[in-house]
């Protein structure tokens, strides 16, 4: 039996040609996906937001990747970046910086000085025993502690005073004070001591002054003159700073 005559026709030539370009294109979309040649894909190639984190190689983004002022405050993590330090402490210092640079202030310890004078024999008349220089710009309780050893004369019995005055460059506020210690010495000849705690408020004032402290005695009878040897210390503690 033969076929019929249809069935025993070959495919034309341009159906043979249509079904290669048929092939070739869709085996060219798998060759694209896999074989991309070098450089060939742009920004323009690539859809918004289609690269993810996963997509990125480890470290691949440095420095030279980031443009300029692109990461702010709001790109960092505030509990792991501290901001930049945005105020300041109009008195005292800085305690603790927040990590949105705020700033926590303290009060400031007072600034303090002093000295500690050796021991003075006082003469006839006003002894200075000991003196210190106060910075200018600031004002300052100042205290003194005058410490008086007073001997006598074997046989005589004696009442001896000692004076002692803390002062301050006049113009300075309360400028003097002065506080005073009596002992009675016996006929025995032994030494007395005591202390004369003296305090003073001195003002600022725009160049350095000197605070002093000096002792006078007085006895009674006044001969024979007792031996009257003092030391102090000196300190001045700062309550306030010029604006």
């Amino acid at each position: 039996m033969r076929l019929p005559f249809r069935l025993r026709r070959r495919p034309s030539a341009p159906l043979i040609v249509s079904f290669a370009a048929l092939f070739v294109a869709l085996g060219g979309v798998g060759y694209a996906a896999t074989q991309l040649p070098a450089n060939s894909v742009g920004t323009a190639q690539l859809q918004n937001g289609s690269v993810g984190n996963w997509k990125l190689k480890f470290n691949a983004v440095g420095a030279r990747k980031i443009q300029n002022g692109a990461v702010g405050a709001k790109q960092v993590n505030s509990s792991q970046v501290q901001l930049r330090v945005g105020t300041a402490c109009t008195t005292g210092a800085i305690k603790a910086i927040g990590l949105s640079g705020s700033v926590t202030c303290t009060p400031t310890l007072p600034g303090e000085l002093g000295t500690s004078a050796a021991a003075v024999t006082l003469g006839t008349g006003s002894t200075q025993v000991a003196t210190e220089s106060l910075p200018a710009g600031f004002s300052y309780l100042v205290l003194a502690y005058p410490h008086a050893v007073i001997s006598g004369t074997a046989g005589v019995a004696q009442r001896v005073e000692v004076d002692c005055t803390l002062s301050a460059p006049p113009g300075t506020g309360t400028s003097t004070i002065t506080k005073s210690l009596a002992v009675d010495l016996g006929s025995d000849g032994h030494s007395q001591a005591g202390s004369i705690p003296l305090v003073l408020p001195v003002a600022s004032a725009t160049t350095a002054q000197a605070t002093t402290v000096s002792c006078a005695d007085t006895a009674s009878p006044s001969t024979p003159a007792p031996t009257v040897a003092v030391d102090s210390t000196v300190n001045a503690l700062q309550t306030a700073a010029n604006g």
